[in-house]
């Protein structure tokens, strides 16, 4: 029977690792601090190892604000700090023994193709640890299912630009194609991409450029764009092979060139709209990663918009935010769907308007979006961490209570999980790992 214990999965990595994955490569890191007074130099590391790679909500300061709620609730909390593999997989192991007792549980990390840094853990450790976990403890968040499909980026919605899907899958020292194992990689990119064009023609959209996204990736780290033709090149010469060993699969997206104005970035909490942010990434040359055009003002953003809507005439703030937000309800039941009917406590959805007034969506992200900024209420977020807090812990305490109800009325039985014959047996070394009641 579920008890009210509330676990908190966390990591104690803060420190940042300059790689290909982040802002500057290692030479340039190197070279940034060298430019810095020593108290400069000071000053930016702790910025630095303070910032998340991806989430607002895995910082060491919401973890902290999340444990006094749960606690506020009469939850007892047990955490478990996770710095390096053997921390992470003995959580899986806490399971499959019992010492993970069922209750609530919060995993505040994040999938992707690269090393235990920050709050981020390899996808092929993330995925069937998280699982095990949900297995037995009520998550707070995320939603597994959507939360994957967002990391890997193989959701689908009626308002994406012009896209295609690639999955590969490995196969021993080369990649192929997920269904297609028996064809070239060159041969099934090349078909997509004649899809693309199609879909890009249908909808008045030029077919000079494309943008090419890999999964499991954020923030423009892994979003090139290229021209059609270096497409075949680029994917099994330069993306593919820069993969890690273990990763076996991947989802790889060709998505129409759109000529981007700006980024509308709306928060859903619960179904409901909440705070806006016009703010996108700039548009890298061909041949560029996004990330590396850098993002726009969010202040100015919106100034620009609303120009170009009194220049155009085709528009006011109002109206466009209007119907964006219909659009934005539009995505949200999508989401509801992809869960099965199950509401996401927490979305966001990045809309972009392009320069012929048409608007797309960028992005359907559930775990791994930052909160917005309020700004009628400068430097406040909109919704605040507590109130997210709040609401995390209220909705897995009703859940658990709903539990507990039922079970007396003897309406349902306790069953062992079939999760524990399929997981894995995980392997850690003595004290690696601690877990304590705190």
């Amino acid at each position: 029977m579920a008890s009210k214990t509330f676990h908190v999965v966390y990591t104690t990595n803060w420190k940042c690792q300059p790689g290909e994955n982040f802002n500057m490569s290692k030479a340039e890191w190197k070279k940034k601090l060298a430019s810095l007074s020593s108290q400069k130099r000071k000053e930016f590391l702790r910025f630095e190892n303070n910032e998340p790679n991806c989430c607002d909500l895995t910082q060491p300061y919401f973890r902290e604000v999340l444990i006094k709620e749960a606690r506020r609730q009469g939850f007892k909390v047990v955490r478990w700090p996770v710095r390096r593999r053997e921390d992470f997989l003995r959580v899986g192991e806490a399971i499959r023994s019992g010492e993970m007792v069922p209750g609530a549980a919060a995993v505040l990390l994040h999938a992707w193709h690269g090393t235990y840094e920050k709050e981020c853990v390899p996808a092929w450790d993330f995925y069937p640890v998280l699982d095990a976990v949900k297995a037995v403890n009520n998550l707070v968040y995320p939603h597994p299912d959507l939360d994957q499909l967002h990391s890997e980026k193989r959701y689908k919605s009626s308002l994406m630009p012009p896209t295609c899907y690639i999955h590969f899958v490995r196969q021993g020292d080369d990649w192929k194609v997920k269904g297609k194992t028996d064809r070239r990689v060159k041969d099934v990119i090349a078909e997509e991409l004649q899809k693309l064009e199609a879909k890009a023609c249908a909808k008045g959209l030029p077919f000079k450029d494309i943008m090419v996204k890999q999964g499991l990736s954020w923030g423009g780290y892994a979003v090139m764009r290229i021209a059609p033709t270096s497409a075949q090149e680029y994917i099994t010469q330069k993306m593919l092979p820069k993969l890690p060993q273990p990763a076996q699969k991947v989802t790889v997206l060709l998505q129409a060139k759109l000529d981007v104005l700006s980024e509308l970035r709306w928060v859903m909490v619960e179904g409901k709209l909440r705070g806006t942010e016009w703010k996108s990434l700039n548009e890298p040359k061909r041949g560029g990663v996004a990330q590396k055009a850098g993002y726009q003002d969010r202040h100015e953003a919106r100034k620009m918009v609303e120009k170009f809507g009194k220049e155009t005439g085709k528009f006011t703030m109002e109206s466009l935010e209007k119907s964006m937000g219909e659009m934005c309800k539009h995505v949200y039941n999508e989401a509801v769907a992809d869960a099965n009917g199950e509401e996401p406590l927490y979305l966001r959805v990045d809309l972009l308007l392009d320069k012929q007034c048409r608007v797309w969506l960028g992005e359907r992200e559930s775990w791994g979006a930052d909160l917005n900024c309020n700004d009628e209420i400068p430097k406040r977020m909109d919704p605040t961490m507590k109130e997210m807090s709040v609401r995390m812990v209220t909705k897995v305490k009703r859940l658990l209570n709903q539990k507990r109800g039922t079970r007396k009325l003897g309406l349902s039985k306790v069953k062992k999980h079939a999760f524990t014959k399929r997981m894995p047996k995980f392997k850690y070394a003595p004290g690696a790992g601690f877990a304590g009641g705190a």
